[in-house]
């Protein structure tokens, strides 16, 4: 009975470890065949993406090209502006693209470029950001004029090398143009001032001059500049899908007259060379039944968290690039595979003012059956 029962124990535990390594096995196959689905799925997302990339290079030559017969047929006053397409938005593409991703694409006309603001003009940004207190302004002048200038003898209220070598860690100033954007804020409390700034999508150091076409302009540069406030950016924002703005005297219908004089140094109508095309892979969709409809209240604060969602900065593949004419690729400037896109919560607004002049053009609801005829 003994010899029966021990070979009763080894046959269970064999058992118990025969159960255990396929188990295991079972567990690692499992594990193994995530790893070729999700490898196969990235992999299959890096080539829409590249995929996507060529598409929209190709974009940038197609707008470059002369318009096709039958244009030249439009008025000019009626004519839209091709390359005001690249303002940020979500471009259609004269060729296709993989469903699994969106194209948008940014003209850098519609930043700021450091490398052409005189000492008035960054002033005013500054004096945008943090009111009129003049040792703070005199401050922050110093330190960028001691920043880009070629020597190391330190303004009153500037920074040289001693202050940044001091630092932790430490580092030299550049005493030279900015090579990028983000060394804004390696400067002596400029780091402080744009804290809450997404600096590479208000900034640029590409293109020839300092002012910003408000057909193309991202939210963070609009709302750098002086005589703009939230209010008057988001009506920018929303008019320009219709109507493109041509002239200073746009501006006099919906800003105070004191705002357009402040802002008229700032803008121009001008398009750039320099582009960032960014790729972003679209999430799944959560769909639900029909049987799953909500209500009106539903549907607003729905609605309202979409437009929350937006506030939060998005990622996206993201590149840099000089057009050079129809006849030849872009040249690439910078990678940035994990690009922050600028604020894009002006897409789900809509403009109160057409809205209140389209209700106004319908007729009157009848009172009485009998007052129709």
């Amino acid at each position: 009975m003994k010899q029966k029962g021990a070979i009763l124990i080894i046959v269970l535990w064999f058992i118990v470890i025969v159960t255990v390594i396929v188990a295991a096995l079972a567990t690692e196959t499992r594990l193994s065949a995530k790893v070729v689905f999700h490898n196969k799925k990235g992999l299959q997302v890096w080539n829409d993406t590249l995929q996507a990339l060529r598409v929209a290079e190709m974009e940038l030559l197609i707008n470059r090209m002369p318009d096709p017969p039958g244009e030249e047929e439009i008025p000019v006053s009626e004519r839209k502006n091709k390359r005001y397409r690249f303002n940020g938005g979500v471009v259609e593409l004269a060729y296709p693209i993989p469903d699994t991703v969106t194209v948008r694409i940014y003209d850098h006309a519609g930043k700021i470029n450091l490398l052409r603001l005189s000492k008035k003009q960054m002033r005013q940004i500054l004096e945008n950001r943090i009111g009129n207190d003049l040792a703070k302004l005199d401050a922050l002048e110093d330190a960028w004029q001691d920043w880009i200038d070629k020597d190391d003898f330190k303004r009153a209220n500037g920074a040289e090398k001693d202050y940044y070598e001091k630092l932790e860690p430490p580092y030299e100033p550049r005493n030279g143009v900015l090579e990028t954007v983000e060394e804004l804020l390696l400067i002596k409390g400029f780091d402080e001032v744009f804290e809450d700034v997404e600096i590479t999508t208000a900034f640029t150091v590409y293109g020839n001059t300092y002012k910003v076409n408000p057909n193309l302009a991202t939210r963070e540069a609009l709302m750098l500049l002086p005589g703009l406030d939230e209010e008057s950016v988001n009506k920018i924002l929303i008019k320009r899908r219709e109507n493109e703005f041509k002239s200073y005297k746009d501006f006099n219908e919906f800003m105070e007259p004191q705002q357009v004089l402040e802002l008229k140094n700032w803008l121009n109508f001008s398009t750039s060379n320099f582009y960032s095309i960014a790729v972003q892979v679209k999430q799944p969709d959560d769909t639900k039944s029909d049987e799953d409809e909500k209500s009106d209240e539903d549907e607003v604060d729905e609605k309202d968290d979409e437009i929350d969602d937006e506030r939060e900065n998005q990622r996206a593949y993201m590149v840099t690039l000089q057009a050079r004419g129809f006849n030849q690729f872009p040249r690439i400037l910078m990678v940035n595979p994990y690009g922050v896109l600028p604020d894009t919560r002006h897409e789900l607004m809509e403009d109160e003012e057409s809205q209140s002049d389209n209700s106004s053009d319908k007729p009157a609801a009848p009172t009485s059956p009998f007052s129709m005829k």
